[in-house]
């Protein structure tokens, strides 16, 4: 597995093939995975001391794939010469909107995973709230990244 190729651009080829469309995929999968997870972490207590911890995993992964997918495509968009300017703008924003959703779902997972007692009832009912924020405003976001990168590659389809 080659990480680089002749051009020198990190996260541009595996095996000939552009890295970004093979790990754009985990990004939109996981992202929603974790956004309505958090919902649910974020009603339910038992919910979250429950699948907690998997959905921390998971949300590390989904972090981590959409930091790769933002620097494989900025190697991407330049081997395809083409514009795909809305999407590459959306793509810088979208792994720093999931940040806050990482944070708030470790807190949330904390406090449940601890019991009823940690943190004064006001204080739960806030972590809930901005967690639900954050996933929607994740949500929000991988929807419009995913969608802007469908139009610039399937969208010459309704032209035709």
């Amino acid at each position: 597995m080659k990480l680089y190729d002749e051009l020198g651009g990190p996260f541009d080829l595996i095996m000939g093939l552009p890295v970004h469309p093979l790990v754009v995929h985990s990004a939109v999968v996981l992202v929603p995975l974790v956004a309505f997870s958090a919902l649910a972490m974020s009603y339910w207590p038992s919910f979250s001391r429950k699948y907690g911890k998997p959905i921390l995993i998971l949300a590390v992964i989904a972090q981590i794939s959409l930091f790769v997918a933002k620097a494989s495509g900025e190697s991407f968009e330049e081997r395809l010469n083409k514009n795909v300017e809305r999407h590459a703008d959306l793509g810088e924003i979208a792994p720093i909107t999931f940040i806050p959703l990482l944070v708030l779902l470790f807190i949330r997972w904390r406090m449940d995973r601890s019991g009823a007692t940690v943190g004064s009832p006001r204080v739960r009912r806030m972590i809930s709230i901005l967690l639900a924020l954050a996933a929607v405003l994740a949500l929000v976001y991988i929807y419009l990244t995913g969608h802007s990168g469908a139009e610039s590659v399937w969208g010459w389809l309704a032209k035709n």
